[in-house]
């Protein structure tokens, strides 16, 4: 397809309400973007506007020099229709409250810094274009969770969730067990030791589930089919049976969603099968490339790029207490900070690790930092039963992955 437009109305109600060390806070904002795309001689001419005419500025745009590359879009099905996820919170103050209440108890105890952050962001999405409207209206709650406890040292316990917003679940059981978690790691942070500098190096490490999932979130980047560093087709990335897909429908994410920001439907991307990379996130442009299908595009504003919904890792047959009794010596690698690929290994930042030692785990230690050399897959020797869910961000996206429990090599420090 060499000519395509559309036009995108997005509106959005972001609500945060806050409790800061005793001082409450209640922000709200409303916008209200428009956008008129179009795809023509290979290249996107797009233009949005808050308050103002998108047809306006599309005039001057179109103006400026045509590309020469003879680029076309997928031509394929677009979604039409209407969805909606989520509803509104009754009583968000409520919340606060709970919030406040537990702060104030713990404060009783060792803490000394508590603070609870609630983002309600309701939006609504609709794509115009001849064949149809595509129409979603989403209503997400936000869970940002800081505690700091004293002990022999200071330590730091942070909880980051996001769900799909009902007044079922999002309710004051929620809060009290997401602060309670907080302060739960704060005191760990506290207990924890510092790393025997002779463990430094590399180890046998164990990823408890939110650290596979920082793991495969980056091996994702690497199959991009935009990005110049993506793994190539049918190459072996591992050495066990490991499979990864994309499942923009997984029910239990908040990232679910039927259509993408080029209006086309999502479905279940296999992405690795049995260690082999089989196939990449792609828009309408790569797609049409590689002879593939789209319907992982991100973006209403910016050329669309390709990336994960909810990327799952297959579970695998092990029970968690067995990889450590398995394990002779090594780390159990939990929570975190922040995850980069750099060159050839993926660098994570953990909140925690333990120590393990003849198959038990023994203390609580501070680690820098763990990396994972892409060539360190092929030592993968355990996949958990078990899996859990991580939201995280791309691009000030929500995205999110379901991952096991994981023992590979890497290096810690």
């Amino acid at each position: 397809m060499r000519e395509y437009s559309d036009r995108v109305t997005y509106v959005e109600d972001n609500s945060e309400l806050a409790y800061r060390d005793g001082n409450y806070e209640f922000n709200r904002s409303v916008v209200r973007v428009s956008a008129v795309r179009k795809f023509s001689n290979g290249q996107w001419f797009i233009t949005s506007c808050q308050g103002c005419n998108a047809d306006v500025l599309m005039k001057f745009i179109e103006l400026l020099p045509k590309s020469d590359k003879d680029l076309e879009l997928l031509d394929t099905e677009l979604y039409v229709g209407s969805v909606s996820l989520g509803k509104s919170i009754n009583e968000p103050t409520e919340l606060l409250r709970v919030a406040s209440e537990v702060c104030k108890e713990l404060r009783n105890s060792n803490v000394v810094r508590c603070e609870f952050i609630l983002n309600v962001r309701e939006y609504s999405k609709v794509i115009e274009r001849d064949v149809g409207e595509a129409r979603e209206k989403k209503v997400l709650a936000e869970f940002i969770v800081g505690v700091v406890s004293k002990g022999l040292r200071y330590g730091y316990g942070g909880v980051h969730n996001v769900l799909i917003a009902t007044p079922e679940n999002v309710n004051t059981a929620l809060v009290d067990k997401l602060i309670r978690n907080a302060y739960r790691k704060s005191l760990i942070s506290c207990r924890s030791k510092s790393l025997n500098p002779v463990e430094i190096g590399r180890q046998t490490l164990i990823l408890k589930p939110e650290v596979t999932a920082a793991l495969i979130h980056e091996i994702s980047h690497l199959l991009e089919a935009t990005s110049p560093n993506k793994l190539l087709l049918g190459s072996k990335i591992c050495s066990t049976n490991v499979d990864i897909y994309d499942n923009p429908h997984e029910i239990t994410s908040p990232t679910i969603r039927l259509f993408d920001d080029e209006g086309v439907p999502t479905s279940k991307r296999s992405l690795v099968e049995n260690c082999v990379v089989v196939d990449y996130h792609h828009n309408r442009l790569t797609a049409k490339e590689f002879g593939s299908k789209a319907g992982s595009a991100y973006g209403l504003y910016h050329p669309p790029i390709p990336f994960h919904t909810t990327l799952v890792m297959k579970e695998g047959d092990w029970r968690d207490d067995e990889i450590v009794s398995d394990s002779k010596k090594g780390f159990i690698v939990d929570g975190v900070v922040m995850a980069e690929t750099e060159g050839s290994y993926i660098r994570i930042v953990p909140e925690y690790a333990v120590y393990v030692e003849r198959g038990e785990p023994k203390d609580y230690v501070r680690v820098n930092s763990v990396k994972i050399p892409l060539k360190s897959l092929t030592t993968l020797s355990a996949i958990s039963r078990s899996k859990n869910l991580r939201v995280s961000y791309e691009k000030n996206y929500v995205v999110a992955e379901v991952a096991p429990t994981v023992r590979l090599e890497g290096y810690i420090e």
